[in-house]
């Protein structure tokens, strides 16, 4: 379920802006909030937070530059789950770029989870499927844009 799809099924309780917040750990979670999103999701409220091992596990990692390009020519069959998470990341932050995408590190562990890995193995998956743009590769994410897309400083 995307973070979309909680929205509307909740009836913007849960707000797409919100939960990416919380997955991010820009804001904090009360316990009584995390109890009604493990429900939702029919979960245990453990399984939704991460253990200090995964954020030691996202330190090591170069940033995580995505070509859209290369993952175009993928298989949606292999690349479904990255494909909608770019497709949120780029509404929430409006971000109207059709090459490159420069995700967060902790982007790469919720979408670890998604593909039922670790961080270090889908990066090394994102690798070898050539999505990855490299850094000191000399190909620049594009800047941030705005509504109006106008370049962000």
């Amino acid at each position: 379920m995307s973070l979309v799809d909680v929205q509307e099924r909740t009836n913007g309780r849960w707000t797409a802006g919100t939960l990416g917040a919380y997955e991010r750990g820009r804001r904090s979670l009360r316990v009584h909030r995390l109890m009604e999103l493990a429900e939702l999701y029919d979960v245990t409220a453990v399984v939704l937070i991460p253990s200090q091992t995964d954020r030691s596990e996202l330190a090591g990692l170069p940033p995580l530059t995505i070509d859209l390009q290369r993952l175009r020519k993928l298989p949606p069959t292999r690349t479904g789950p990255l494909r909608r998470w770019i497709a949120i990341v780029q509404v929430l932050r409006s971000e109207s770029s059709r090459d490159v995408l420069r995700l967060r590190r902790t982007d790469l562990l919720s979408l670890a989870r998604l593909y039922s890995t670790t961080p270090p193995l889908l990066y090394e998956r994102l690798r070898a499927w050539g999505t990855l743009v490299e850094p000191g590769s000399g190909q620049r994410p594009a800047l941030p844009r705005g509504r109006r897309g106008q370049p962000r400083s």
